[in-house]
């Protein structure tokens, strides 16, 4: 198996990253994988928590902005230092858990694809998981399908594998969590093969989600507009 680099973007986790200690190294214990930490700004104790662990584990990668700017920007920092075959981008609260790490990577070798997403619409949600927020995921979703032209349940949560190559030779522009969707844009417009697998979504053990819908929302709206373009244009 291909080395992976796993991107996690952190604002405030310092709870989660306990849980990330006993969750995720234990799955990736026999994968040659890197891990990197985008602490985005945090005003908690997220950078000692991730020290920390750098001390009891060799495969760790710090990137720190001084600044809060979003999950985009955090990934689009990540995305140059990655020295893998593979990129793997999970949320730092686990809401979609390491067990899936695997998986992915097994998926992406067996199938010969550029990329596979994680979806939850085939997986499930967690019981406990707000309704409006996957009524909200799933309207986005269907507009996104409508624009670039291809069936994808899951357009914007942010499980997925990507080759490192293609991931790095796109101009990301996004800060927020339009990200997902902008890359997914950009790899279709190349013409790139892209397939899904289940994967279920809960709810967050510790801390505040990081997600404003409204802002979510206008932010979407930009990045439909700019897919039209990049359309246009290519």
């Amino acid at each position: 198996m291909k080395k992976v680099s796993i991107i996690f973007p952190a604002y405030n986790e310092e709870k989660n990253l306990k849980l990330i200690e006993k969750e995720l190294f234990p799955i990736i214990k026999n994968i040659d994988a890197e891990v990197i930490f985008v602490d985005d700004g945090s005003q908690d104790n997220t950078i000692k928590k991730i020290k920390c662990l750098q001390k009891k584990r060799k495969n760790i990668l710090l990137l720190e902005h001084k600044e809060n700017q979003g999950m985009g920007a955090a990934i689009r920092t990540a995305i140059p230092k990655c020295n893998s075959q593979y990129i793997i981008t999970m949320d730092s609260d686990l809401t979609f858990h390491p067990r899936h790490i695997p998986k992915l990577l097994n998926k992406i070798e067996k199938e010969n694809v550029d990329c596979v997403i994680g979806s939850p619409f085939i997986g499930g949600f967690g019981k406990d998981l707000q309704w409006y927020r996957i009524i909200l995921s799933k309207g986005v979703n269907i507009i996104y399908n409508i624009l670039l032209g291809q069936r994808i349940t899951a357009v914007s949560p942010i499980l997925r594998i990507y080759k490192t190559k293609q991931l790095q030779e796109l101009e990301l522009v996004s800060n927020k969590f339009e990200i997902n969707a902008e890359i997914l844009a950009k790899l279709l417009i190349k013409k790139r093969k892209i397939i899904e697998m289940p994967a279920k979504l809960t709810k967050r053990k510790y801390g505040e989600s990081k997600l404003n819908n409204f802002k979510e929302i206008v932010n979407h709206l930009k990045l439909m507009f700019k897919i039209v373009w990049w359309k246009i244009k290519k």
